[in-house]
């Protein structure tokens, strides 16, 4: 059975993870460059009487739904951006939204780029039965396209694409209509890699922003609608909200910690998704005050994974863990 994105947020975390407690984060660093966001609000200049398209910078590739939605909306708070439901013209089968920043990060010293945004997907009714394909895609100035999130509407699973021209690839987890979710995807230019994680589950990590030597900088973040049958279109759609990238002046996508669990011999499990080649030490503590080293490794897989343990974990009703790399 693939995991679920319903069940699967008490059981991950971010920085810092706890045995008994829900993830918590650590807040970005006072250097974060804001590149562009918006909540698509009325204040700031988005009117439901029109398309997305064309307001405040932002363009449209093809045809079809797209626009601003007034609310409210279970989940979300104001006005919401969405992209499908009204059919594209004739047999255009791929609509583009997107709002261009153009950064070239490794020439600004601004290599780690992270990208988030609130969505949630309907499903199509029975006026027209198709389900289709909504994706987030990353390009660069170049306009080559680098990296795909797709969300299959019609199986409910999440895959991938790179620049390898090897299709989509499984991530293994599902997601369902009518629920909110928030997506971020980490993008490392310095080391060409990205991470993307939906509700603090890492879902696709360390994998190579271009296979094929493209540009690596930063043109726009994408919302697509992809028509999986040319002609005949479902009046499905996706909302989107929240929308923000911002830069950061360090050289590595922090790493996430998955509490995995207690073996029988009585050590905690811990997966570190990091980098790849890169030495990360596990520390524990019960006050956060007082940290102490459980264990180190090198992340040296190729998606960046990492497994360790903490032989003392039944000495402490409670204790809490974060990972850090080392130089």
């Amino acid at each position: 059975m693939r995991p679920s994105l319903l069940s699967i947020v008490l059981a991950t975390c971010t920085a810092v993870c706890s045995m008994a407690d829900a993830p918590r984060r650590i807040a970005a660093p006072a250097t974060e460059r804001i590149l562009f966001e918006t909540g698509f609000e009325q204040f700031e200049g988005y009117d439901p009487d029109f398309d997305l398209a064309g307001q405040n910078g932002w363009v449209g590739l093809g045809s079809g739904g797209n626009g601003i939605l007034a609310g409210p909306i279970e989940g979300f708070q104001g006005q919401v951006a969405y992209v499908g439901f009204n059919p594209p013209r004739g047999t255009n089968d791929l609509l583009n939204l997107f709002r261009p920043v153009a950064l070239v990060p490794v020439g600004n010293n601004l290599p780690l780029i992270t990208f988030k945004v609130s969505v949630q997907f309907f499903d199509s009714t029975t006026s027209a039965p198709f389900f289709d394909d909504f994706r987030w895609s990353a390009y660069n100035t170049r306009e080559e396209r680098l990296f795909t999130i797709d969300f299959d509407n019609d199986a409910q699973e999440i895959n991938y694409i790179l620049d390898d021209g090897k299709g989509f690839k499984p991530t293994g987890w599902t997601f369902a209509p009518n629920e909110p979710y928030d997506l971020t995807i980490t993008l490392n230019f310095a080391r060409n890699l990205w991470t993307a994680d939906i509700n603090g589950a890492v879902i696709v990590n360390a994998q190579p922003i271009s296979t094929r030597g493209s540009k690596l900088d930063l043109n726009e973040i994408d919302a697509v609608w992809a028509i999986r049958t040319p002609g005949k279109p479902g009046d499905n759609f996706m909302i989107f909200d929240d929308y923000k990238l911002t830069a950061l002046p360090i050289d590595e996508i922090p790493p996430t910690l998955e509490f995995i669990g207690q073996l029988t011999s009585g050590p905690t499990l811990i997966r570190v998704l990091g980098e790849p080649g890169v030495q990360y030490v596990l520390e524990r503590t019960s006050d956060f005050i007082h940290w102490t080293q459980a264990a180190s490794g090198r992340a040296t897989a190729p998606d960046g994974l990492l497994e360790l343990q903490d032989p003392t974990a039944l000495r402490s009703d409670q204790r809490f863990y974060r990972a850090r790399s080392v130089r």
